[in-house]
This record gives structure tokens, C-alpha cells and sequence, in this order.
């Protein structure tokens, strides 16, 4: 009878999600047991965020049964993971389960921190979840003219290019409605310029130039005084505003960093290339929940899964696995006018931002049924 292999993958978003179904696909059940381990009812696909606000997608087609997501053979524990001891290979849950591994993946995300910064709760609106999303929509729709600040808080946060995504698409929402001639939109970032990779930063300011949009870099968001109406920036700047859409500062869960995993961000640091945490060959880290240099969204979860799904159905098999993660992501972002832009690159080859394309905006109107029906389930 051969020995069962346990891994034991915490979190059942997207890269929980991912990496259980591929690794399922590539094992066999009565060598390797997965358990995977999260609290999520339901599993919410976050880049229709920027659509949601502006009525471009049902909510309702957004979302689906976290359980009816896993494939066959992999069991589902639905708990709270409150202790992880890697040391004697053991992780405990708010229900008072102890399970123990033989390969552990965490893939617990990140989360939000809006206390972070005074006023915020109060006064802005996002787009990161659902019920902040169908919110958004909500005071557009009664929106009559004014500025419109929009940015994110902080660095890092999830799916870098949303922002920019977003306010494209309410430049055409303003339009649609016949009011963006009585709106100035303002667009802010932390940087010395409106997003992270140069030459992709370079397209997108272009961009807001031609669409008449105002950019604000080098803004690091301190507070929000709700009586002025203002959000203040460490540098000691201040913008107006009649609406505020700002990224919520983002850290990782907090049992990573009880668990001594991570410092206060709660972002563990893995090997770049191996995906596994510290000295640990055994233990390791994918999707939101990592340091890497890279964009913290789905995509990079895909990527990530593939290349830790089929090292670890090799070692398990007693087999060698010689390839390395290269830091891929991929992302489509619509620009607007029935165009997008689709970002492919890695740690080693920077993106091409060069064009736009109908070809892209269909990718991007569709991903929301590739990404259920493919993705999610291991077969793309």
C-alpha cells in the first residue's frame, strides 16, 4: 500500500483555489490527499470590480459557490486558520482542528486596513470587493459634477493596474451621461510617476493627457478630512474632492505574522524562483500572501500554481523537477472606447505597452467565464 503524501494548502481564494485543482489534475488520489482549508462562502472575481460601479456586469455572474469550485478528490475544510507551526509541521483553526502536512501552501491573500488612515472609513469608496463595488455604483449614479479623486493609498496593493482601469472607464461613464465636461478627474500615486513599470506608466499617462485626466504623483495619502473634504498626503499636499475612490492600504493576513512567518506587513518572503519559505523545503507561499517583487492579482497566482503544482506532483512522485517560476504575470486592462491593453512580462522581460485592441477589450469582457470555468479549475 503506498504511503499518502499530505498537502495541506490554506486559503480559498484564487490561488488556493488553483493550486489545489492543478495539483489534484496531476496526482493520484491514493497517493496524495489535498485538503484545502479557507472561510469563504462564496468566491468573488475580483477584476469585475471596476466593472460593477458603472452597470457593465451583474454582480450576480461575479460570484459562485466557493465549494462547487474544487475539483474531485480534493476535500474542503471550511474553518479559520488561526496557528501555523512550521516547525512541527502543524496548523491549528478557529474550530480547535489540528491538521498536519507533509507539504504545506499557504495562499491566505492579503486584507484590508482602512484604519489605517484617519477619515478613510467614512469618506472613500473602493472597488476591491463586492459590497464596496455595488456601493461605488451607487453614489455615481448620483453623482452630478464636481472632483473626482482617485488613486490608491499605499503600495502594494492588489492588481496594480485597476486603478488606472477604473478611471478610463469613468472618463467614458462621465461621457455617457453627458456630465464630464462638469467633472475634473484627479488621478494620484505614490510614485514619481502614475504606475510602477516605466514605459507601461509612460502609455497610461498619454493616456489621461488626451482624455483631459490630471495626474498627481508623488502622493502618499496620509489622511482624509471628512469636514474640508480633502485628502492629505505625507508630502504635505492636499486635493479636494466631491467624491473619493481610493485603494484601501492592504497587509497580509494577521496569522501569518503571530505565526512569526512575516514581520507587521504579514508578507512572507519566499525564494523568487522556488516559491518555498526559508530554510523550508517543504513550506511555501503563492498568490497575495508573498513579498515578490511582482503584482499581487490572480494571474500571478495561474502562473505561480502551474509552475508549484508540477514540482511538487515530481517530488512527491520521487521524481526531478529542474524548472524555476520567472515571475510571470499576465494582465488585460480595458483603456477605454472599446480597447485594452494586455501585460505580459516577467522578472527578467519588462511589458509591452505599445497599443490597444478590440482583440484585448473581448479577452478582457470575457475572463470572468474563463476564469470559472478554466482557471480556477486547473485545466488552463
Amino acid at each position: 500500500m503506498p504511503i499518502i503524501s499530505r498537502v495541506l494548502i490554506l486559503g480559498d481564494g484564487a490561488a488556493g483555489t488553483i493550486m489545489a485543482n492543478k495539483l489534484r489534475l496531476l496526482t493520484d488520489r491514493k497517493e496524495v490527499d489535498i485538503t484545502v482549508i479557507g472561510n469563504s462562502p462564496k468566491h468573488y472575481f475580483k477584476p469585475d470590480g471596476v466593472h460593477i460601479p458603472f452597470k457593465l456586469k451583474k454582480y450576480q455572474n461575479s460570484i459562485k459557490p466557493t465549494r462547487f469550485l474544487f475539483n474531485y478528490g480534493v476535500n474542503y475544510v471550511q474553518d479559520e486558520v488561526t496557528g501555523i507551526n512550521v516547525e512541527n509541521r502543524n496548523v491549528g483553526t478557529r474550530s480547535g482542528k489540528q491538521f498536519g502536512y507533509d507539504y504545506l501552501i499557504i495562499a491566505t491573500g492579503n486584507r484590508f486596513d482602512p484604519d489605517e488612515i484617519p477619515g478613510y472609513a467614512t469618506e472613500a469608496h473602493h472597488f476591491y470587493d463586492l459590497q464596496h463595488s455595488i456601493e461605488l455604483g451607487n453614489s455615481l449614479d448620483k453623482f452630478q459634477g464636481g472632483n473626482i479623486v482617485i488613486g490608491p493609498s499605499s503600495i502594494p496593493y492588489q492588481c496594480p493596474p485597476a486603478p488606472y482601469e477604473f478611471t478610463f472607464l469613468l472618463d467614458q461613464y462621465l461621457r455617457s451621461r453627458g456630465i464630464r465636461d462638469k467633472t475634473n478627474i484627479h488621478y494620484m500615486y505614490p510614485l514619481n510617476r502614475v504606475f510602477t513599470i516605466e514605459n507601461v506608466s509612460n502609455f497610461v499617462e498619454k493616456l489621461f493627457e488626451e482624455k483631459g485626466i490630471e495626474t498627481h504623483t508623488l502622493f502618499n495619502v496620509e489622511s482624509v478630512n471628512p469636514d474640508t473634504k480633502e485628502v492629505l498626503s505625507l508630502e504635505g499636499e492636499s486635493m479636494k474632492y466631491d467624491l473619493l475612490v481610493l485603494v484601501p492600504p492592504h497587509k497580509g493576513q494577521k496569522v501569518i505574522t503571530e505565526s512569526g512567518l512575516a514581520g507587521k506587513s504579514g508578507y512572507i518572503d519566499v525564494d523568487r524562483h522556488k516559491l518555498n519559505y526559508g530554510k523550508f523545503d517543504d513550506v511555501f507561499a503563492i498568490g497575495d500572501a508573498t513579498n515578490l517583487p511582482i503584482s499581487k492579482a490572480g494571474a500571478t497566482a495561474h502562473f505561480e500554481s502551474e509552475y508549484l503544482a508540477n514540482r511538487l506532483a515530481h517530488d512527491i512522485s520521487g521524481g526531478i523537477y529542474d524548472e524555476i517560476y520567472n515571475g510571470e504575470v499576465a494582465c488585460t486592462t480595458i483603456t477605454g472606447s472599446g480597447k485594452a491593453i494586455t501585460l505580459y512580462f516577467s522578472y527578467d522581460r519588462p511589458p509591452r505597452a505599445s497599443f490597444q485592441s478590440k482583440m484585448d477589450y473581448l479577452l478582457k469582457w470575457t475572463s470572468a467565464d474563463t476564469y470559472f470555468s478554466g482557471m480556477l479549475r486547473g485545466v488552463m
